[in-house]
């Protein structure tokens, strides 16, 4: 079943919006720059500073994860609607599993043969890891990340999760019926948390998920009462929960609210274009490169940039000489990730998990009238 409305626009199949590409690519910008100008001095797993002025624009910068949660909700949303629950796991396997297990071996190789003791982690945290499960199986107590970035996929793998379950419902028709409850129960975990029912269904960032979500129906069919009526409902909730003092001290604080309520707009209004396809990029080595170095980048950047900050210090006192070595060795990085691991196994696990192709008409099987519709992937 899929999302289309006949009597709607539809956008073309596999369309590549290669402005969100470029967005991919600025969050990650924002969260590197975040982890190594602001968040790593606060622990001294980074001992020198950033100027004061880049150091309080840095600070925002953590809210390139919000923006990676609005593209996501709009990207999963377009990859449900191409197929089944089986195509969707195939998809979300051989894109996220490839990379994230070279970049936590990666990780932790490195911490184990430095012996750090801010960044080791024991075997069977590191097998726990691999499965991208670790929020789940710690429900008690801070989760033993490989890398503190990873916090971030154990949300996006729970999105996947409810996503899938709306899949093998057979709802992916009523997914507008589906966000109005999600958002209601964020709304009432925001007025009175409610632990579990958080975890499990990522209640504090469905605001952000839905709003991708809605900004793809926007695209795919038009804007109408509801939709409109959502997306500010998105808005308010999304703002409320990334100004309370909880969330503006995160990571240090250091920020303004309306400085935080002003970003947050500003992704609204970026993807309010996209939807209304008032703005479109075509594809250039920048959007490329963004699309295809944003995951590899984000999972290995910050505890491997963390240790080799510090082990670089006596051979290289300048942080500025550092820090820009540091960003084109994980560049590189995630080159080889991307092109010797990412693309060829990604590849590999498609065709394993996906499901076969429908049969030409000329050799179906008996039965099987010409011209009958077959199962879309």
């Amino acid at each position: 079943m899929t999302l289309k409305d006949p009597a709607a626009p539809t956008a073309a199949p596999r369309e590549r919006n290669h402005e969100i590409d470029l967005l991919r690519g600025l969050a990650c910008v924002s969260v590197v720059l975040f982890h190594f100008l602001h968040r790593g001095q606060l622990d001294d797993w980074i001992r020198d500073h950033a100027p004061r002025a880049v150091d309080q624009l840095a600070a925002y910068g953590y809210l390139g994860v919000h923006l990676f949660f609005i593209i996501s909700g709009y990207v999963i949303l377009m990859s449900a609607e191409g197929g089944g629950a089986r195509a969707f796991v195939a998809s979300r396997v051989a894109r996220l599993y490839p990379a994230y297990w070279v970049a936590a071996a990666l990780t932790a190789g490195l911490a184990w043969a430095l012996q750090s003791p801010s960044f080791q982690v024991g075997w069977r945290e590191f097998l726990v890891n691999l499965t991208m499960l670790t929020h789940l199986v710690w429900l008690h107590g801070e989760p033993p990340y490989v890398d503190g970035a990873y916090w971030s996929l154990a949300v996006e793998f729970q999105f996947y999760l409810l996503m899938l379950a709306v899949l093998l419902a057979g709802a992916l028709a009523r997914i507008e019926g589906l966000m109005a409850g999600w958002l209601l129960l964020s709304s009432l975990d925001f007025l009175r948390p409610m632990y579990l029912p958080e975890l499990l269904l990522a209640l504090k960032w469905a605001p952000l998920f839905c709003a991708g979500m809605l900004f793809r129906l926007i695209r795919q069919r038009g804007l109408d009462r509801r939709r409109y009526l959502m997306l500010w409902w998105c808005h308010f909730l999304v703002l409320a929960r990334a100004t309370t003092p909880e969330a503006m001290g995160w990571g240090g604080g250091g920020r303004e609210t309306w400085g935080v309520a002003l970003l947050l707009t500003l992704f609204f209004l970026v993807f309010w274009l996209i939807a209304a396809r008032r703005w479109a990029m075509r594809a250039s080595p920048l959007t490329v490169w963004a699309g295809l170095l944003t995951y590899p980048v984000y999972l290995l950047h910050q505890n491997i940039g963390y240790m080799l900050l510090e082990q670089l210090r006596p051979l290289w006192p300048s942080f500025a000489g550092r820090l820009a070595l540091v960003l084109a060795l994980v560049t590189l990085l995630a080159v080889l990730v991307q092109r010797g691991v990412e693309r060829p196994l990604g590849a590999w696990l498609r065709r394993r998990l996906s499901p076969p192709r429908a049969l030409p008409a000329r050799a179906q099987a008996p039965g099987v009238a010409l011209g009958q519709p077959q199962p879309s992937r």
